[in-house]
């Protein structure tokens, strides 16, 4: 691995830490937060490969303890939690987000959106289903937990896509230097 691609996915690490700064609590016990689109937008500016192999060091940092997650957690306990498998959506976004930006030819703001309403918002959050079912009386009220976070993660989409189009737009060559 080239030392420019490193030091970008050194960076964007730093972008998914510090994400998780911004949080809101939910009466639910799983917070608002800004890392799952961010770890998703890493398949839209490292690539699906550099993007993913960031967020599974992210994952890892969790793994080790180290307090990457929003109010400090981190432990491999937090796999088992209500929020573990979400942690899968997490790792797999940035590949299908990257995969699919490699697939398609337009390079517009819409297609970004659908992009991350797809790999963002809906994979991530179909994928927590699986630990909200495991820490609920049933999967309907886990299932009515996942859909309220829905909403919120398509509104984050919206400046995401934005944010993720633009940097395309201004520096392509930059991208696919990055990319790979």
């Amino acid at each position: 691995m080239k030392t420019k691609h490193l030091t970008a996915m050194a960076m964007y690490l730093a972008l998914i830490i510090l994400s998780g700064l911004l949080i809101i609590p939910t009466p639910v016990g799983v917070p608002i937060v800004l890392q799952n689109m961010v770890c998703a937008m890493a398949g839209a500016v490292l690539g699906k490969k550099h993007g993913t192999l960031t967020v599974l060091v992210f994952l890892l940092c969790i793994a080790l303890g180290l307090p990457v997650l929003p109010g400090g957690r981190g432990g491999a306990a937090v796999f088992l939690g209500a929020t573990g498998s979400y942690f899968i959506g997490y790792l797999l976004s940035p590949y299908f987000v990257g995969l699919a930006l490699e697939k398609v030819t337009s390079r517009s703001y819409v297609t970004y959106l659908i992009v991350f309403v797809l790999f963002g918002a809906l994979l991530i959050n179909f994928s927590g289903l699986l630990s909200l079912y495991h820490n609920s009386e049933s999967l309907s009220a886990a299932f009515k937990t996942m859909i309220a976070f829905i909403p919120v993660d398509l509104i984050k989409a919206v400046p995401v896509a934005w944010v993720a189009q633009r940097i395309y737009v201004s520096k392509p060559g930059f991208l696919k230097e990055i990319q790979g």
